[in-house]
């Protein structure tokens, strides 16, 4: 590379560790070869060369543990490939229990392993012993045993990556550092080193340690904050020695740690309370391929718990002690895919499990950038899941929590309470008097349920009913025979005008738009490959003006996409309006009468007719009326300047009292759903399934002229669809579907739920399903694997509540 001349490249990936290798392998093996790495001293020089190198295929999330299955089994064939050890060590995996809940999570995600392929095995205390015969078993009941799991060196793995991009034609540019990046008129990043200068149209952060310092040169301020994490090794053991076999490695997670065998000794890897950023200020210039001072005081608890557990290693010398940064995020997931607002620069950073993620990540961004639609649905690590409410301050003390809780139980409902209250509706006070119990969700609170006067308004732990249920149930039949009111601030809001408004939003969604003014539509924007990216209420305010109202975690995932597609030409403005406006939901059999009482203007159906969205004054207070909600009820959203919030829920919780309506939470909300078989986004919908999968041909309008997924679509709709969405009755007690538990007929895997929980008012446990298209017809009989037993789950009908909507138009 000279000074007079800049290298062009399709892609520059900046970072040489094995996520920024991962991604360049997969382009490059899918013939993308104009494609570069630049790194800043030598390949894996960051975190990923003192990375302990475990390959666990366990997570509390499903996808992940689809990116962990698919890189341990690149990892095996790698060497294969290239000729490059990667040092692969497998030797299974136990991930001990010592209280009844961890049991239950082990259940679960069981089930979920089943549905993607994974092994997974729960064993009691004499078959661990007989798989770990150097550890006791005293206080254990029990443990998840992964075969598959094992271990491998971190830097031979990465130099493998690497070799095999170059065998595909890329470039790795060692020893250049980046100075500075900048996008050019052009729309093509000019990327400056200290060799010489890298133009490219598209630019991965894959920079590890350093992405925040690679970020602000691009204008972003990212959330990653790296932690001091230590290990210890230890000197050969005679136990050890002695085995036949290598020990699989144990995680005690109820303690907090990992131990796994390292050559004939044993290497400890603890989880601590009181761990340390490192420069999360900005790493220092002259950091490189260093370790930190070791900090042994903090660990003594886990080494203690790690000697109790395995008696022969406190009788072992320590070796040394490995004190490196990793990085880590405010929700412990890492940040993969494109950034709100840059075009063209993409990330690839965050990862506190890099080793057992990069494969399988490298893999879906390459996809990604080659194909131009997910391989299947990541939205946990999209970056654009974070608000401007992200400051590093903020990051801090979340990343600080979540490393201390690494191996906490991922309960249903656990909702971390550090960092929170970051943004709440004006009545969040109020509510909080009442006994509402409030989650995050994109930093708003909102309120789940509420608790009686006198008992406890705080979620009880658990994986099956818990103290939350019957105050669920109790508010959900309150909507059904009466009604019920609750806050739904958190929607996101856009306002979209100008004379190119309808053109740009009609060529992003399958439906058609709204015609006359305060018509509203239910829209889905779609990828290129036809799946459901994005689901989204469409209301005309004028002829060239409209409110587009989404989901509370997608207010910078949609906004950026309807961006995005903006043409240079296109005369129009798109806002977020999210923070402006508020909602309160009114809805149940007396809806029509409360509102009245608040109202001058005409609410029957004639006058409002359903599905309609009117200028009315509520209290006093200006309101955009619209005539829908997600309950299946009579009923309206009210959707009214935030600072007037208090104002017109006073009125409305006094003219609600009357008919003996009170408040209403999320929970509650979600169980009358699923008696309707409304889809969730996120959950029943996403970029994995099509409109015709998910049952949405009434959304889609094929000839109203092209618009993304449009294509896709048609190819589908001719060759039929494989997988169906059904509503399935599930036989349960104690515990409800929650999503991602196989779905079986017989002893074949045919399906996956994808959302569940209780019906109060038809008083049946209900869950979605996808399933195969031959399995869908109401009547079959089925089963789900819940909590560890096999669960009668039958087809029913969709909408077991009111299937002809006659209480929505009532």
């Amino acid at each position: 590379m000279t000074d007079a001349a800049p290298r062009h490249a399709r892609v520059a990936i900046v970072g040489g560790g094995i996520l920024g290798c991962s991604v360049l392998y997969h382009l490059a093996k899918r013939g993308w070869r104009d494609v570069v790495l630049i790194e800043r001293t030598e390949l894996t020089a960051g975190s990923t060369w003192h990375a302990a190198g475990n390959t666990p295929h366990f997570s509390t999330s499903l996808n992940i543990s689809r990116l962990h299955k698919y890189s341990t089994d690149l990892y095996q064939r790698l060497e294969a490939e290239t000729g490059q050890s990667v040092g692969f060590h497998k030797t299974g995996s136990l991930r001990l229990a010592s209280v009844p809940d961890r049991m239950d999570e082990y259940r679960f995600h069981r089930a979920k392993a089943r549905a993607i392929g994974v092994e997974f095995e729960l064993v009691g205390p004499e078959e661990i012993r007989r798989l770990h015969p150097l550890i006791t078993t005293d206080g254990i009941l029990g443990a998840a045993y992964n075969p598959a799991d094992g271990h491998l060196d971190p830097s031979s793995v990465t130099q493998a990556l690497a070799k095999g991009a170059r065998d595909h034609g890329a470039t790795v540019l060692r020893h250049t550092r980046v100075t500075a990046i900048e996008l050019m008129h052009a729309g093509e990043w000019h990327i400056r080193t200290d060799k010489g200068d890298v133009v490219a149209t598209i630019v991965v952060n894959a920079a590890g340690t350093w992405a925040r310092e690679i970020g602000q040169m691009a204008g972003l301020d990212l959330p990653i904050v790296p932690m001091e994490h230590q290990y210890l090794v230890f000197d050969a053991m005679p136990e050890v020695a002695a085995l036949a076999n290598e020990l699989p490695i144990v995680r005690e997670v109820d303690v907090s740690y990992y131990l796994r065998q390292e050559r004939q000794g044993m290497l400890l890897g603890p989880y601590e309370r009181g761990a340390t950023p490192f420069g999360e200020r900005g790493v220092p210039a002259t950091f490189g391929a260093d370790l930190l001072p070791p900090d042994l005081e903090r660990l003594e608890p886990y080494i203690e718990g790690a000697f109790r557990r395995m008696p022969s290693l406190a009788k072992a010398g320590m070796k040394r002690v490995v004190n490196g940064p990793i990085t880590y995020t405010p929700d412990g997931n890492g940040l993969l895919g494109p950034v709100a607002g840059i075009p063209q620069f993409y990330l690839a950073c965050g990862f506190s499990f890099g080793i057992t993620q990069a494969g399988g990540a490298g893999k879906w961004l390459a996809d990604l950038l080659i194909d131009g639609s997910p391989a299947f649905d990541l939205f946990e690590l999209d970056p654009r899941r974070y608000g401007r409410y992200a400051t590093l301050d903020w990051a801090i003390e979340r990343c600080k929590d979540i490393y201390a809780d690494e191996y906490a139980i991922a309960y249903p409902h656990l909702d971390r309470p550090v960092g929170r209250n970051l943004r709440a509706s004006r009545i969040h006070g109020e509510l909080k008097k009442k006994g509402a119990v409030f989650a995050s969700r994109n930093a708003w609170e909102r309120p789940q349920w509420f608790a009686a006067p006198g008992d406890e308004a705080a979620d009880r732990m658990s994986f099956r009913r818990s103290n939350w249920f019957e105050p669920m149930k109790r508010e959900a039949r309150m909507v059904r025979e009466r009604g019920g009111l609750l806050d739904l601030s958190s929607f996101s809001k856009y306002e979209v005008a100008g004379q190119d408004a309808t053109a740009l939003l009609d060529r992003l969604t399958a439906n058609r738009l709204p015609r006359k003014v305060g018509g509203i539509a239910l829209c889905h924007m779609l990828t290129p490959a036809g799946g459901i990216r994005s689901e989204l209420t469409i209301t005309r305010l004028a002829e060239d003006r409209f409110f587009l109202v989404t989901a509370a975690a997608a207010e910078l995932f949609d906004l950026d996409w309807i961006a995005h597609h903006e043409r240079a030409e296109d005369w129009v403005t798109i806002n977020d309006v999210t923070d402006r406006w508020g909602c309160l939901v009114l809805a149940g059999p007396r809806a029509r009468d409360v509102l009245a009482r608040q109202c001058l203007h005409d609410l029957s159906n004639k006058g409002f007719p359903w599905r309609t969205m009117r200028a009315i004054t509520v209290a006093g207070v200006p309101v955009r009326a619209m005539r829908l909600n997600y309950v299946g009820e009579l009923g309206w959203e009210l959707f009214h300047p935030i600072e007037q919030q208090p104002e017109l829920y006073h009125a409305l919780s006094s003219a609600a009292a009357t008919f003996g309506i009170g408040d209403f939470g999320f929970r509650a909300m979600d169980s009358l759903r699923l008696e309707k078989s409304y889809r969730g986004w996120g959950s029943d919908i996403n970029c994995e399934v099509t409109p015709w999968e998910a049952g949405f041909e009434r959304f889609v309008h094929l000839d109203k002229g092209q618009f993304v997924g449009r294509d896709a679509l048609v190819r589908q709709k001719l060759t039929g669809v494989k997988k169906k969405v059904v509503t399935l009755e599930v036989a349960a007690t104690d515990t409800d579907a929650r999503g991602n538990e196989p779905v079986f007929n017989g002893d074949k895997v045919v399906g996956i739920t994808t959302s569940g929980g209780y019906g109060a008012w038809v008083e049946k446990s209900l869950a979605l399903a996808y399933i195969d298209a031959d399995c869908a017809r109401p009547g079959t009989a089925l089963s789900i694997e819940l909590m560890g037993e096999h669960r009668a789950a039958n087809v029913i009908a969709d909408s077991p509540f009111d299937p002809e909507n006659k209480r929505l138009h009532a």
